[in-house]
């Protein structure tokens, strides 16, 4: 009964640190993070929507490519990669 115990614990700290990282835009995927940070679903990310996050919203100039003042799937993905890159 103690190891369910323990691994139900477990398991919740584990879902909720990754709910958190999907929050501030960090989730395991490029896609993940993008619909976690497009908040009202019409498929691009507003300035609005990123200033929960710190490296976005420092980035913002360089990764809004088309200057729409709204970052694509392919400007996040874009982005993502480079944050990636320079963390190496």
């Amino acid at each position: 009964m103690k190891k369910l115990v323990l691994a139900v614990l477990v398991s919740g700290v584990a879902f909720t640190a990754q709910a958190n990282e999907a929050k501030k835009g960090h989730a395991e995927t490029p896609d993940a993070a993008f619909k976690a940070l497009d908040k009202d679903g019409d498929g691009m990310i507003s300035s609005e929507e990123a200033a929960g996050h710190a490296e976005l919203t420092a980035a913002w100039t360089t990764a809004d490519k088309d200057g729409d003042k709204k970052l694509s799937v392919a400007e996040f993905k874009a982005f993502e990669k480079t944050e990636k890159k320079a963390k190496k």
